[in-house]
Order: structure tokens, then sequence, then C-alpha cells
């Protein structure tokens, strides 16, 4: 192979660690087409599965010159193989930190796990192309509708699907790593997993992880608070050493302390306390948390960010996650309108028959109520 042979191919194909944004959405620029998907082209397999392929653009994410993370128009995030990069879970922490990025300046995503990397390839600098797919369900999904082999169960998502514009990926991703830029200690991915367990309705993992994004909150505080101003006194070591111990220095302490200087509030206290008490109890006697107690956890996460940020707006806290949350299976179902498409659906032996009598029961029913 010739070194210009070697140098075009190089060009042409490059490799990539690939994620995708979940739930899913078709990513809207103003120089493209916008996506639209019939029913003729999800019942015949035929939408433009090219254009779920194409290059949307690429977002600053803090990597080395010239390196940035790559979006299409499926939602595909990809990014280069760097070293730092070439372990599993140094990948996946690092996908984690740029949906929290996302998720910080208001464009809703859940993590993801080992499960859900694809390894591929940009092709030209138009297109992302997935050679390995990861078996998460997300994964599956994206391999099927860009291979045009989904079932029209799983097509149907490609109409009038949730959209969202590049340039609100790009503004919530600066404004997303602005704050965890300042707030050093915030790891994002454990944000990104919490507020996950939340619309997951995984009330522990969603509490498990908050708690750990207040501790890190407060620690934060205590520390441009409490041990700043110890060494701008010119306090002794022994001191600065005393007020670092968290051993002496509770989270409960430090709060209630905090609450005394006026940075915590009384109503963000009792939520932390709340989701203190219901944490211990998670880690102590394997108490499950209820609903309220991981909300009270997040809550607490936006009480603390805003003592941090006074004067910053954090798009996250603006977010209505019941919009995004799955419903509670024993909830009543609600009626969203009238169904525009019909599928027919295979019975199972005596079910057709058994659908007749439960029919003939309701209406003997409503007859005799009216009898009455």
């Amino acid at each position: 192979m010739t070194d210009e042979l070697q140098a075009e191919l190089a060009k042409r194909r490059v490799h990539c660690l690939i994620a995708y944004l979940e739930p899913f959405r078709i990513v809207e620029a103003e120089a493209l087409t916008p996506w639209q998907v019939s029913i003729e082209d999800v019942n015949t397999l035929s939408w433009d599965y090219v254009k779920l392929h194409e290059i949307v653009g690429g977002i600053d994410v803090g990597l080395p010159a010239p390196f940035n993370l790559v979006v299409t128009r499926d939602g595909a995030l990809a990014l280069p193989p760097i070293k730092e990069l070439q372990a599993d879970h140094a990948s996946v922490e690092f996908f984690n930190r740029c949906l929290a990025g996302f998720l910080i300046g208001g464009v809703y995503c859940e993590a993801i796990s080992s499960d859900s990397l694809d390894l591929g390839s940009v092709i030209d600098w138009k297109y992302v192309r997935s050679h390995k797919s990861g078996l998460a369900a997300p994964n599956r999904f994206h391999q099927q509708i860009r291979f045009c082999k989904a079932s029209a169960l799983e097509a149907i998502l490609l109409m009038d699907p949730r959209t969202v514009q590049f340039s609100s990926l790009v503004d919530a991703m600066k404004t997303g790593l602005s704050v965890m830029d300042q707030i050093t200690r915030l790891r994002g991915d454990i944000l990104l997993k919490g507020v996950t367990g939340i619309a997951r309705r995984d009330w522990s993992a969603g509490l498990s992880n908050l708690w750990i994004v207040i501790e890190q909150l407060v620690s934060h505080i205590w520390n441009d608070t409490i041990i700043k101003q110890a060494e701008a006194a010119s306090a002794s070591k022994a001191r600065r050493d005393q007020l670092g111990d968290n051993r002496t220095w509770t989270v409960a302490v430090k709060l209630e302390l905090l609450h005394q200087l006026g940075h915590v509030n009384a109503s963000a206290l009792q939520e932390l306390s709340a989701a203190r008490k219901a944490r211990n109890d998670l880690a102590h006697e394997g108490r499950t948390p209820s609903e309220a107690s991981a909300l009270n956890a997040f809550n607490g996460v936006r009480h603390l960010a805003k003592a941090i940020m006074p004067q910053k707006h954090i798009p996250l806290f603006d977010l209505d996650l019941a919009d995004h949350a799955i419903s509670d299976p024993f909830a009543p179902r609600r009626l969203t309108g009238e169904p525009k498409y019909w599928m027919a659906i295979p019975k199972l032996p005596g079910e057709e028959e058994l659908e007749r009598l439960e029919s003939s029961a309701v209406h003997q029913f409503r007859s005799d109520e009216r009898a009455r």
C-alpha cells in the first residue's frame, strides 16, 4: 500500500466510539431538510436510512484539539478513540459527562452503561457508521432503523418523533460544562445517573446517586466558605486540618452550620434532612426509599447549586421530569386522543372467545344499570 493511498484511507474513514441520546430524538438544524416519515414508509421499511447516519455537527466537550463530540441526525454521539478513552469505564464515564452537560443545560437525556457503546467510524466526515453494536435496547433500536430492518412496532417511533435543534445541544453543552467547570467536585455522570433513576422510578438509584452529588456540593460550599476563610485568616494548620475532618464535620453538621450562616434556607435544610434520613435507612437498614425522598434529594441538589451560583440560571431545574419519566404501571391509563393507525394483533387460543364473553358481560351490566 502506497503512502498516498494509506493517507487517503485514513482521511476518509476515522474510527470512533458511539453512544446514543436516550430517549430517542431526531436532531434538526436550519440547514437540513426537516425529518419526515409516513405510515407507508414505516410499513414498507422505506424511510431514508442515509439521513439517520448524517452528521449534523460537532460540539466542543473539552477534548484536545481538533477533537469534538460528533452528532448525527438520529442522536448518535461519536467520540475519538484516543488513549484516555480506550477503556470501557473511561469512555462510559466521559460519555455520561457529556450527557450530563446536555442535562444540566436543559436537554433531558439518560445515563449509559458499557453495553450502550458501539464501535464504528466517521466516513468522509459526512456519516457515522456503526460496525459493532452494543447490546442495550437503544443500540439495537438504532441498528435496526439504520439497516431498515425495524419492525413496524419499533419504526413507528420514526413518525413525529421528539426532536431537538443542534443549536440547542450546543447551547446546553456550553451551559452544562460551565457549571461542572465551576463546581469541580461535581461528578456529572453521578448527577446524570441520579436523575435517570428518578425518571426510571428507581428511587434507590435516584436517591443514592443524588446524595453523592449533595455531598459533593456541600463539600464545595464548605471549602469555599469555611476552610478558605480560615486560610485567609492565617489559621494554624491544625485548625485547618480539623475543619477538613469529615468524621468530625459530618454532612448533617455541615448543613446545620451552613443553614446558620445563611447559605441554606430552612426549606432546603428540611428537604436535605429528609433525603439524608432516607439515604441512611437505605444504606444501613436496606429500607427502600419513597418517591418523595428521591425528589427531596433532587430538590436538595437544586437548592445547593443555587447557593453556589446564585446568579446562574441552570435549565436542568426547569425540566418537567414527569414528562420524561416512565409511567406508574398501576396508575389509571390516560387517553391521549383517538388512534390514527390500527394494527391487527394475533390472537392466542381462546382469546377471541374470551373477549366476546367480556364484551357481552359489559353490555349486560350496562343494561342492568339502566333497568334500575
